[in-house]
Protein backbone atom coordinates (compact mmCIF):
# COMPACT_ATOMS: atom_id res chain seq x y z
CA UNK A 1 0.00 0.00 0.00
CA UNK A 2 1.65 3.52 -1.48
CA UNK A 3 1.18 6.32 1.14
CA UNK A 4 0.23 9.57 0.12
CA UNK A 5 3.66 11.64 -0.57
CA UNK A 6 3.42 14.88 1.83
CA UNK A 7 2.66 17.92 0.62
CA UNK A 8 6.13 20.36 1.18
CA UNK A 9 5.96 23.62 1.33
CA UNK A 10 7.61 25.75 -1.51
CA UNK A 11 10.95 26.39 -0.60
CA UNK A 12 12.11 30.11 -0.01
CA UNK A 13 14.97 31.79 -2.15
CA UNK A 14 18.19 31.46 0.40
CA UNK A 15 18.81 34.37 1.77
CA UNK A 16 22.61 35.90 1.09
CA UNK A 17 24.70 36.52 4.09
CA UNK A 18 27.31 39.22 4.11
CA UNK A 19 29.88 39.36 6.07
CA UNK A 20 29.64 40.39 9.53
CA UNK A 21 25.97 41.16 9.20
CA UNK A 22 22.44 39.19 8.72
CA UNK A 23 19.10 39.89 6.64
CA UNK A 24 16.53 40.75 8.98
CA UNK A 25 13.29 38.81 8.57
CA UNK A 26 10.87 40.79 6.38
CA UNK A 27 12.52 44.11 5.74
CA UNK A 28 13.85 43.53 2.41
CA UNK A 29 16.44 45.88 1.29
CA UNK A 30 17.60 46.27 5.22
CA UNK A 31 20.91 44.67 7.01
CA UNK A 32 21.32 44.38 10.56
CA UNK A 33 25.00 44.79 11.47
CA UNK A 34 26.45 42.90 13.73
CA UNK A 35 28.24 45.16 16.39
CA UNK A 36 31.79 44.43 17.46
CA UNK A 37 32.08 44.46 21.24
CA UNK A 38 35.52 46.68 20.64
CA UNK A 39 34.22 49.64 18.99
CA UNK A 40 31.09 50.81 21.17
CA UNK A 41 28.50 52.49 19.90
CA UNK A 42 24.42 51.45 19.68
CA UNK A 43 23.34 48.18 21.08
CA UNK A 44 23.26 44.81 19.30
CA UNK A 45 21.30 44.78 16.15
CA UNK A 46 20.68 48.16 15.67
CA UNK A 47 20.03 49.44 11.76
CA UNK A 48 22.43 51.73 10.15
CA UNK A 49 22.48 52.98 6.63
CA UNK A 50 25.54 53.76 4.57
CA UNK A 51 25.66 57.27 5.62
CA UNK A 52 26.16 56.18 9.49
CA UNK A 53 28.18 54.12 8.69
CA UNK A 54 30.93 56.42 7.40
CA UNK A 55 30.56 58.77 9.93
CA UNK A 56 31.19 55.89 12.40
CA UNK A 57 34.73 54.81 10.87
CA UNK A 58 35.59 58.80 10.44
CA UNK A 59 34.89 58.71 14.33
CA UNK A 60 37.51 55.41 14.85
CA UNK A 61 39.89 56.85 12.26
CA UNK A 62 39.72 60.07 14.26
CA UNK A 63 39.80 58.00 18.05
CA UNK A 64 43.26 55.98 16.62
CA UNK A 65 45.22 59.18 15.40
CA UNK A 66 44.60 61.06 18.52
CA UNK A 67 45.53 57.85 20.08
CA UNK A 68 48.89 58.00 18.25
CA UNK A 69 49.78 61.66 19.01
CA UNK A 70 49.70 60.75 22.82
CA UNK A 71 51.73 57.88 22.39
CA UNK A 72 54.49 59.54 20.05
CA UNK A 73 57.88 59.90 22.09
CA UNK A 74 58.37 62.94 23.79
CA UNK A 75 61.22 65.80 23.63
CA UNK A 76 64.42 64.82 25.57
CA UNK A 77 65.10 68.54 25.53
CA UNK A 78 61.58 69.97 27.05
CA UNK A 79 61.66 67.01 29.51
CA UNK A 80 65.01 68.14 30.61
CA UNK A 81 63.71 71.57 30.87
CA UNK A 82 60.45 70.57 32.65
CA UNK A 83 62.51 68.66 35.33
CA UNK A 84 64.89 71.51 35.90
CA UNK A 85 62.20 73.85 36.55
CA UNK A 86 60.38 71.86 38.78
CA UNK A 87 63.35 71.02 40.85
CA UNK A 88 63.39 73.12 44.38
CA UNK A 89 65.88 75.66 44.43
CA UNK A 90 68.86 74.97 46.93
CA UNK A 91 68.81 77.60 49.80
CA UNK A 92 71.32 78.09 52.26
CA UNK A 93 70.14 77.08 55.81
CA UNK A 94 69.13 80.54 57.81
CA UNK A 95 72.06 81.65 60.25
CA UNK A 96 72.25 83.44 63.56
CA UNK A 97 74.94 85.60 65.65
CA UNK A 98 74.68 87.43 68.41
CA UNK A 99 77.11 88.80 70.96
CA UNK A 100 76.30 91.24 74.11
CA UNK A 101 77.60 92.52 76.91
CA UNK A 102 79.55 95.26 79.11
CA UNK A 103 83.14 96.02 78.04
CA UNK A 104 85.14 94.80 81.07
CA UNK A 105 89.21 94.78 80.97
CA UNK A 106 88.92 90.76 82.67
CA UNK A 107 86.51 88.99 80.36
CA UNK A 108 86.81 88.17 76.62
CA UNK A 109 83.03 87.93 76.23
CA UNK A 110 83.12 91.75 76.21
CA UNK A 111 86.40 93.25 76.44
CA UNK A 112 87.83 96.80 76.28
CA UNK A 113 91.58 97.62 75.33
CA UNK A 114 91.16 102.08 75.95
CA UNK A 115 89.26 103.00 78.37
CA UNK A 116 89.45 106.54 77.50
CA UNK A 117 87.42 105.50 74.79
CA UNK A 118 85.08 102.93 76.30
CA UNK A 119 84.28 104.32 79.32
CA UNK A 120 83.56 102.16 82.13
CA UNK A 121 79.69 101.12 81.88
CA UNK A 122 79.80 100.98 77.56
CA UNK A 123 78.34 98.15 76.37
CA UNK A 124 77.18 96.74 73.00
CA UNK A 125 74.98 94.30 71.59
CA UNK A 126 74.70 92.65 67.79
CA UNK A 127 72.61 90.18 66.45
CA UNK A 128 73.41 88.95 62.59
CA UNK A 129 70.58 87.55 60.91
CA UNK A 130 71.15 85.14 57.50
CA UNK A 131 68.66 83.92 55.82
CA UNK A 132 66.90 83.36 51.83
CA UNK A 133 70.17 84.19 50.64
CA UNK A 134 71.09 87.82 52.44
CA UNK A 135 72.11 89.07 55.74
CA UNK A 136 71.32 91.97 58.27
CA UNK A 137 73.48 92.84 60.94
CA UNK A 138 72.62 95.40 63.54
CA UNK A 139 74.67 97.18 66.38
CA UNK A 140 73.73 99.02 69.06
CA UNK A 141 76.36 100.84 71.73
CA UNK A 142 75.64 102.66 75.22
CA UNK A 143 77.64 104.42 77.60
CA UNK A 144 80.65 105.38 75.06
CA UNK A 145 82.03 108.76 74.24
CA UNK A 146 79.19 111.43 73.41
CA UNK A 147 79.15 112.68 69.50
CA UNK A 148 82.06 110.23 68.60
CA UNK A 149 82.67 108.39 64.91
CA UNK A 150 83.83 104.94 65.86
CA UNK A 151 84.86 102.34 63.10
CA UNK A 152 83.10 98.81 63.74
CA UNK A 153 83.69 95.99 62.07
CA UNK A 154 83.58 91.78 61.91
CA UNK A 155 86.22 90.17 62.58
CA UNK A 156 87.32 86.49 61.67
CA UNK A 157 88.44 85.47 65.35
CA UNK A 158 87.39 85.41 69.05
CA UNK A 159 88.08 88.52 71.18
CA UNK A 160 91.20 87.75 73.34
CA UNK A 161 93.06 89.80 75.93
CA UNK A 162 95.04 92.01 73.14
CA UNK A 163 93.43 93.50 70.66
CA UNK A 164 95.06 91.35 67.72
CA UNK A 165 93.44 88.36 69.07
CA UNK A 166 90.23 89.10 66.45
CA UNK A 167 92.32 88.38 63.12
CA UNK A 168 91.59 90.25 60.26
CA UNK A 169 88.26 91.78 58.90
CA UNK A 170 85.57 88.98 58.02
CA UNK A 171 85.41 89.39 53.99
CA UNK A 172 82.44 87.55 52.15
CA UNK A 173 84.65 87.77 48.86
CA UNK A 174 88.44 86.86 50.16
CA UNK A 175 91.01 90.15 49.43
CA UNK A 176 88.23 92.77 48.89
CA UNK A 177 88.27 94.97 51.65
CA UNK A 178 85.03 97.15 50.81
CA UNK A 179 81.51 97.84 52.59
CA UNK A 180 80.33 95.40 49.58
CA UNK A 181 82.31 92.24 51.08
CA UNK A 182 83.23 93.35 54.99
CA UNK A 183 81.01 93.99 57.24
CA UNK A 184 80.70 97.69 58.02
CA UNK A 185 79.30 99.49 60.90
CA UNK A 186 80.54 102.83 61.43
CA UNK A 187 78.66 104.93 63.77
CA UNK A 188 78.37 108.36 65.64
CA UNK A 189 77.03 108.03 69.30
CA UNK A 190 74.28 110.99 70.46
CA UNK A 191 75.32 113.30 73.36
CA UNK A 192 74.69 110.74 75.93
CA UNK A 193 76.99 108.16 73.99
CA UNK A 194 74.54 105.74 72.25
CA UNK A 195 74.55 104.92 68.49
CA UNK A 196 73.07 102.38 66.59
CA UNK A 197 74.23 100.60 62.83
CA UNK A 198 72.57 98.17 60.53
CA UNK A 199 74.44 96.63 57.27
CA UNK A 200 72.76 95.07 54.69
CA UNK A 201 73.97 92.46 52.44
CA UNK A 202 72.58 90.09 49.23
CA UNK A 203 74.54 87.09 50.64
CA UNK A 204 74.39 84.66 53.06
CA UNK A 205 76.77 83.98 56.03
CA UNK A 206 78.15 80.13 55.44
CA UNK A 207 81.29 78.61 55.63
CA UNK A 208 83.64 80.05 58.15
CA UNK A 209 81.80 82.57 60.31
CA UNK A 210 82.71 85.87 61.53
CA UNK A 211 83.70 85.42 65.16
CA UNK A 212 83.46 88.86 66.82
CA UNK A 213 82.85 92.63 66.13
CA UNK A 214 85.70 95.04 66.57
CA UNK A 215 84.97 99.06 67.67
CA UNK A 216 88.10 101.36 66.36
CA UNK A 217 89.42 104.47 68.05
CA UNK A 218 87.99 106.35 64.07
CA UNK A 219 85.70 105.95 61.58
CA UNK A 220 87.03 103.52 58.57
CA UNK A 221 88.88 105.49 55.84
CA UNK A 222 88.80 102.88 53.06
CA UNK A 223 92.35 104.74 51.75
CA UNK A 224 93.75 104.15 55.47
CA UNK A 225 94.88 101.53 57.72
CA UNK A 226 92.10 100.84 60.10
CA UNK A 227 92.57 102.39 63.20
CA UNK A 228 93.18 101.44 66.97
CA UNK A 229 90.91 98.80 68.35
CA UNK A 230 89.39 99.95 71.33
CA UNK A 231 87.13 97.00 72.14
CA UNK A 232 85.74 93.42 71.50
CA UNK A 233 82.75 91.82 71.65
CA UNK A 234 82.70 87.93 70.75
CA UNK A 235 79.85 86.64 68.90
CA UNK A 236 78.19 83.13 69.07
Amino acid sequence: MRLPTPATAPRKPASVRLPGRSPRPGYPGFVVEEKSADLGGAARGSVRGPGRLRARASALALVLTVAGCAQSPSDPAADRDAAQSASPSVVSAPTSLTGAGEFKRRTTAAIVYNRKLVPKGAQASLTAESAGGRTVTSLVVEGLLPDHRYGAHLHVAPCGTHPGDAGAHFQHVAGQADASSEVWLDLKTDNSGGGRATAHHDWPLTGALPRSLVLHAKATAPSAPPAPRVACLTLG
